[in-house]
């Protein structure tokens, strides 16, 4: 048996919006994970030539629901394959649902200290079937989780920027200050700015 609708307690859901990068997950503003950041790996980015393959690499957690969910920033490969896990999905209803699901399913390290599963015989070469394996496990997560992982992977990326931006004084690196949405980024907008500008 269900309650009617009337007797629904406004504001006991998320926002529908609340995955588009501004971490409000109510009317109150409240965001709906709090992440806790590990410390960046400043002097390993620093080193000579393989500083830059760990370069904007940060680590988090978060609780969610009595679960502890660890997850990372993405690499640019790792964005890509993103974007190829939501071609079928763009142009759609379910374009943005696919995008913050791959996103979700690549991020996430592990859950309650366990990691994601990985595919039978692994082999660094085939990293669309990986990829391919955590956004088919994500898929089955419900949308409040979803919603939540993908609040927490902008708020990762957020520190990632402001992290880089830091280290980046006096050498004129530039960041750009909406999450998600760089120009390198496989998000459904493409990081095409002339729309912005039109």
């Amino acid at each position: 048996m269900t309650a009617p609708v009337e007797d629904a307690v406004a504001g006991e859901f998320p926002d529908e919006a609340s995955p588009a990068g501004d971490g409000t997950a109510s009317p109150s503003g409240d965001q709906i994970t709090e992440v806790h950041f590990e410390e960046a790996d400043t002097p390993g980015w620093q080193e000579d030539f393989t500083g830059l393959l760990q370069l904007g690499a940060l680590r988090g957690w978060f609780d969610w629901c009595g679960h502890r969910i660890a997850l990372k920033t993405l690499t640019t490969d790792e964005e890509l394959l993103v974007a190829q896990l939501i071609r079928e999905f763009e142009g759609g209803m379910g374009g943005m649902k696919a995008y913050a699901t791959a996103t979700s399913g690549l991020a996430v390290e592990a859950i309650d200290h366990q990691p994601m599963p990985a595919p039978l015989g692994e082999h660094p070469n085939q990293t669309y079937k990986w990829a391919l394996e955590r956004f088919n496990y994500a898929r089955r997560w419900y949308p409040p989780t979803i919603d939540a992982i993908l609040d927490a992977y902008l708020q990762l990326e957020t520190r990632q920027r402001q992290v880089m931006a830091e280290l980046g004084k006096g050498s004129g690196l530039g960041a750009s200050s909406t999450p998600g949405l760089s120009a390198s980024s496989g998000s459904p907008s493409g990081g095409d700015s002339s729309a912005a500008t039109s």
